[in-house]
């Protein structure tokens, strides 16, 4: 990417010189409701020009692409809000899951016996003589 960026800006930094070099004569400029005049250079007037119309058109392109930003920004929020929300959930599932592992746990001393299962079935009866 360097590369391409090098090859581009060497070709107009060279133009941009032999132009200031070609166009040294003076030029007057004024702006009519002011008094004030100022003679420079053509290349320094036109090489304004065309900074001012760049960064003009920067400005611009930079205004036009604010929605996708804040659309940009917003999804961001909205995905790290999920994503917490995700922690937190799995969070409380795995401590539920321990719950019932302990309340399905066999008590001490009903070895042998079959554990309480969720449909309600109960523990057989048994009779002491």
């Amino acid at each position: 990417m360097r590369f391409i960026a090098l090859i581009i800006a060497v070709p107009i930094a060279l133009a941009a010189v032999l132009f200031a070099i070609s166009n040294r004569g003076l030029v007057t400029l004024s702006l009519w409701p002011l008094p004030f005049t100022l003679e420079v250079p053509v290349y320094l007037a036109t090489l304004v020009a065309l900074v001012i119309g760049f960064l003009a058109g920067g400005v611009v392109a930079w205004n036009a692409q604010r929605r996708y930003r804040r659309r940009a920004r917003r999804s961001t929020d909205r995905v790290s809000y999920l994503e917490r929300e995700l922690k937190e959930t799995q969070a409380r599932a795995a401590a539920a899951e321990k719950r019932l592992a302990e309340m399905n746990r066999p008590l001490s001393g009903t070895a042998g016996l079959p554990a309480v299962t969720g449909s309600g079935a109960a523990l057989p009866a048994t009779t002491v003589h």
